[in-house]
């Protein structure tokens, strides 16, 4: 539903608190470790099991907001607590430890479509400093907000019609199904370029355009630096760079670039989106999906002051509603729609027609 439709939530004041996450891992020194991290980042340990019988009577006693599993327990796997969990107790955040292999990427883009709400890497010693930068991001610096509503302007500057240059989506938490979602909800003739930075570890990135391709029937690839964008493929940001477009006569240029992380996430969404304003196409949509934390708000800002329209993910069909919310905390959403509408938004606000569906 266009904002313009749209019912305006009543302003509310989130209640922060710290995150309460319990550990599931059979080996008792990552235990340990992992709990000791966490906690360093602000968030508050409830439990460290070994066990899924032990994880599921933890869950039962209540107060946990979010598990981190791993993906191979003794005699065990991690993806069957996964899709328990998911099935029983869909308010729990699960946050999925896997190997660093090829093996382990694999299965992390499995389990984030079994339920997984985001992605860690199991660290090497030497890259401690490194998983702790992942454990900020997965989980917004430990931070916690109860769900409230935020105020949505009901009114936009910005009016649907034909913005097919380009179309830029930013996700986090929960984001590679509703991505799934919204590339099988377009039309074969649906062709402008699309480029997407979803927050994940580097080594996920090439099965997750592996299993999009195949589930959706679309063009999807990790973006390259220097690569002209080509009508009718999809772009995701990777290699641990931040996806950024340039624009060159007529064409459009994807680069690759190693400043610094925002907001904990390289890629991020926010140089993105930056990247696309600084263009001055007159005909760009912008997304945002369900994440934690804010990323993609400031970027959205900057889209809609160079006349970027910015379309967001509701609240009530977000696993986290921290990107898109901000997104609407800054005044900078045009339209709200829920995750199985997302699709048919982007036609509205792109003017096409609804033609054949993949």
């Amino acid at each position: 539903m266009a904002l313009a439709n749209a019912t305006a939530l009543a302003p509310t004041h989130r209640a922060a608190r710290a995150m309460r996450v319990m550990v599931l891992d059979d080996d008792p020194v990552f235990r340990a470790v992992l709990a000791k991290m966490l906690t360093g980042i602000g968030l508050e340990v409830v439990a460290t099991v070994g066990t899924i019988e032990t994880a599921k009577q933890q869950l039962a006693r209540g107060g946990v907001d979010a598990v981190t599993v791993d993906v191979v327990l003794r005699g065990e796997s991690g993806l069957d607590f996964l899709t328990w969990c998911h099935q029983t107790h869909r308010s729990v955040l699960t946050v999925l430890v896997t190997a660093g292999t090829e093996r382990g990427a694999r299965t992390g883009v499995d389990a984030v479509f079994l339920g997984a709400a985001a992605l860690l890497t199991k660290p090497e010693a030497r890259n401690i400093a490194g998983f702790e930068a992942e454990l900020r991001r997965v989980f917004n610096n430990g931070s916690h907000s109860t769900k409230g509503g935020v105020a949505v302007p009901t009114g936009t500057k910005f009016r649907p019609g034909s913005r097919r240059d380009l179309l830029a989506v930013g996700g986090s938490t929960g984001g590679p199904p509703v991505l799934l979602k919204l590339l099988k909800g377009l039309p074969i003739d649906f062709d402008p370029p699309i480029i997407i930075t979803q927050h994940m570890p580097a080594l996920h990135i090439p099965y997750l355009a592996e299993l999009l391709t195949q589930q959706s029937g679309r063009r999807i690839v990790v973006a390259t630096d220097g690569a002209l964008l080509q009508r009718g493929t999809t772009y995701l940001a990777g290699d641990a760079k931040h996806l950024l477009i340039e624009r060159r006569g007529t064409q459009l240029v994807s680069r690759q670039s190693d400043s610094p992380p925002e907001h904990f996430c390289k890629p991020a969404v926010d140089p993105m989106f930056r990247s696309v304003a600084a263009t001055g196409l007159s005909g760009a949509l912008g997304v945002v999906l369900t994440g934690m934390g804010s990323d993609g708000a400031k970027g959205a800002v900057a889209l809609r002051a160079a006349g970027t329209p910015v379309l967001i993910q509701d609240e009530a069909s977000s696993v986290v509603w921290g990107m898109p919310g901000s997104v609407a905390a800054a005044g900078a959403a045009d339209a709200v729609y829920p995750a199985d509408r997302i699709a048919a938004g982007i036609l509205e606000w792109t003017g096409y027609s609804r033609g054949p569906i993949r």
